[in-house]
Parts: structure tokens; C-alpha cells; sequence
């Protein structure tokens, strides 16, 4: 499962424009959760852990965001309300650290991409190792056997292996 870092505005001039950052946070977590990713937003939690009005606490919380980003696969950028101080710091860090980023719109398009090339490699594993799935290998022959059942089991492997983030066959 591919780990991405959701980057969205946090701090706010009242209450109200809080809640709408938490809850645009907290769509973007929902959507990254159901495209089959799994998604860091730090500000959603390390906020309830340290104030974010004292500047020492503010500092300490961008720190272990900051920390948190380099383990991820991409960035999701939600910049539908605009691009804080906060978060152009996570996007050069990101940059820096050549970690792609996307704006939230681009999620869809990037979790399609990934599918269909899950796809391809799952394929093409199937394809060459089919034989090892099925029954009669032992025979050496494939005659009086379908080829049906051994290519969905190395399929289905295949497609396991790749959504657990395993490369399980070099596509040339």
C-alpha cells in the first residue's frame, strides 16, 4: 500500500474557517483511504497534541510532519482554499526530497494510473508464471489441464504482491 502525505491548510482567522480546513483535511484523508492508499495528515492529529498557538509547539508539530513526509510515496496537495506558510514549506520539502506532488484533483487521475499498471504487471506475471500455480507441473505438461484456474491464482498473487507495494515482476 503506497503512503501519501496530505498537505491542506490548518491555521485559521476563526473558528468557523477551522472547522472548514479539518473537514477539507479530513476529505482529502477519506478520498486517499478509499483509492487504497494510506494517508499521513499530521495536522489532523499532532494538533490535538500540541498547541498550535504557541510558537515553539507550532515549530515542534511542522518538525515531525516535516519527518513524516520523507517516508512517503507521494504528496496530495490540497490547495482548494489556497497554500499556506505551513504548507509551501511541506511542498519544497517534498520537492527537495524528490517526492512527487499532486494536487488533490490529480488524485484520481494518479490512483487510475496505479491500477492499470497494477494491472499490467499482474499480467504479465500471470503470463509467465502460470505454470507454477497449477497442478499438473509435476508432469511436466499442461495437457488434459486448463490454463484458466493456474493464470487467475498467479494473477490474483500477483495482484496481492503489487498492492503490498512488492515489485513482483520486471516488465523490458
Amino acid at each position: 500500500m503506497m503512503k501519501v502525505y496530505v498537505c491542506s491548510p490548518y491555521r485559521a482567522k476563526d473558528g468557523a474557517e477551522l472547522d472548514r480546513n479539518i473537514e477539507y483535511a479530513q476529505a482529502l484523508t477519506r478520498r486517499a483511504l478509499k483509492e487504497g492508499l494510506a494517508p499521513i495528515t499530521p495536522h489532523l492529529y499532532i494538533t490535538q497534541c500540541l498547541d498550535e498557538k504557541k510558537p515553539q509547539e507550532r515549530a515542534q508539530g511542522l518538525a515531525a510532519g516535516l519527518e513524516l513526509l520523507k517516508g512517503c510515496d507521494f504528496m496530495i496537495v490540497g490547495d482548494k482554499y489556497g497554500i499556506s506558510e505551513g504548507m509551501y514549506r511541506e511542498i519544497e520539502t517534498a520537492k527537495a526530497l524528490r517526492i512527487p506532488v499532486i494536487n488533490d484533483a490529480g488524485l484520481l487521475v494518479r490512483a487510475k494510473h496505479e491500477k492499470q499498471r497494477a494491472e499490467r504487471l499482474a499480467e504479465e506475471y500471470a503470463k509467465r508464471y502460470a505454470c507454477c500455480f497449477c497442478r499438473g507441473r509435476n508432469l511436466h505438461t499442461c495437457n488434459g489441464y486448463s490454463c484458466k484456474e493456474p493464470y487467475q491464482r498467479a494473477y490474483d498473487y500477483a495482484m496481492s504482491k503489487v498492492a503490498a507495494g512488492c515489485m513482483v515482476v520486471k516488465i523490458e
